[in-house]
Formats: structure tokens, sequence, C-alpha cells
């Protein structure tokens, strides 16, 4: 069996499995430690959309391709999922549905897809089950939803420095425990450009820009 997995063309389809273990294995890390890396990654493409929307009302051209791409993320976002959780769900989805297709080829008609067109149907025959399964974990495991905030209402709160040293231009991540109890973490940096907010500090949110938020010290 393991030799079947170490064929040439089960190349693709064996790295995004070895891929789809180092996420699970650094989710893992990052919960033990407390990094928040599943909010993290999900505040980038949050801010992404942010970032596409400033852009889009200063031109035109932007806001045609701004438009495809919040369309291209919607489109594979599945609601109340982690995306590093999506992106596990498609590795494994797309790995396992190469591995049993270019099986069925081999075993009874004898030839394999080449890898040119095994990776792609792969991903088409794949999705479907991505879809699927990414809608019942949302359904099922991150109902949180309900209870979660919309990270637009963190301004005015305070929130405090979990990681680093926060300069102007160069963010630190930052954590805040809302009304339910659940902490979120993102990044923040000084709204002075003199100021600097060293691990511990209480900060106060100001705004929200592209990539984090601006803040102020809190004096105690």
């Amino acid at each position: 069996m393991f030799e079947y997995l170490l064929e040439p063309y089960n190349t693709p389809f064996l790295y995004a499995f070895y891929f789809m273990l180092g996420i699970m294995a650094l989710e893992v890390i990052s919960l033990v430690a407390g990094l928040g890396l599943s909010e993290i990654v999900d505040n980038l493409f949050d801010a992404t959309d942010v970032g596409l929307e400033m852009d889009a009302d200063f031109d035109g051209d932007v806001e045609i391709e701004g438009n495809f791409i919040s369309k291209y993320i919607s489109w594979i976002k599945v609601k109340n999922v982690p995306m590093l959780i999506l992106l596990i769900v498609f590795l494994a989805a797309f790995s396992i549905t190469g591995f049993i297709g270019q099986s069925i080829l081999s075993r009874f008609f004898d030839f394999t897809l080449p890898l040119w067109a095994a990776v792609p149907a792969a991903m088409v025959i794949g999705f479907p089950a991505y879809k699927s399964v990414s809608k019942i974990l949302g359904e099922k495991l991150f109902k949180e939803e309900t209870s979660a905030l919309s990270e637009k209402t963190f301004v005015g709160q305070i929130a405090e420095i979990n990681i680093g040293t926060a300069k102007s231009g160069f963010p630190a991540e930052a954590k805040y425990k809302d009304q339910f109890g659940q902490l979120h973490y993102f990044m923040v940096e000084p709204e002075e450009e003199e100021e600097e907010f060293v691990q511990g500090t209480k900060v106060k949110l100001t705004k929200r820009d592209a990539s984090s938020f601006k803040a102020v010290k809190i004096n105690q």
C-alpha cells in the first residue's frame, strides 16, 4: 500500500497529504501555546477584503480585480469554519480523491492520468466533498459564530499585547476577551509613531487598518 502512494503519478497527492499533516501539527501547537493561529489567518483574509474595498474607492480597475478576488474568497469560505480548517479539509479531499482515482484507473483500466490532467481532475471531483464536509463542520463543530462578535465591534475595547513588541509599522499580536468569554487574536500597532507596546501592555483599540488595529496605551 505504501509503495503505491510513492508512485510518480501520485506525487502531488502525496505532497498535499504531507502539507495537510504539517498544517494540522502547526494548528495543534498553536492551540497548546495559545497563539491563535487560525484567528490570525482569518484576520488576514478579512483584512484583504477591507483593503480591496478601500482600494476600490480610488481605482476603477482595482475595483474589478477586488470584486473578483472577494467573490473567489467568499466562494471557498464556509460559514463559521476557520480558513486553516478549510485548507486542511481541501487538501484531504484533494489527496484522497487523487489516490483513489489513480488506483481505480490503474487496477481496472491499466493506466493512470498524467499529472497535468490528474491534478485539476482531483480538484474538481474532490470539491463537492470539500464543501459537504466543511458545511457539516460549520453546522456541528463551529457553531460559536452565533455568539462571536464582529471585529468591527472591537474598536474602543481594551486588548493586551500577547506576543512581541508593537511599534509603528511593526504590529504585534494582541488578545481580547469578548463578553462571551471567547479570546480573539489580532495584530496591533501604536497610533502614535513614538509609542511602543511591550508584551503585557493594555491598549485601547482606536481603529482598524487594512491588516491590523491601531491603538493607544492605557495608563494604569
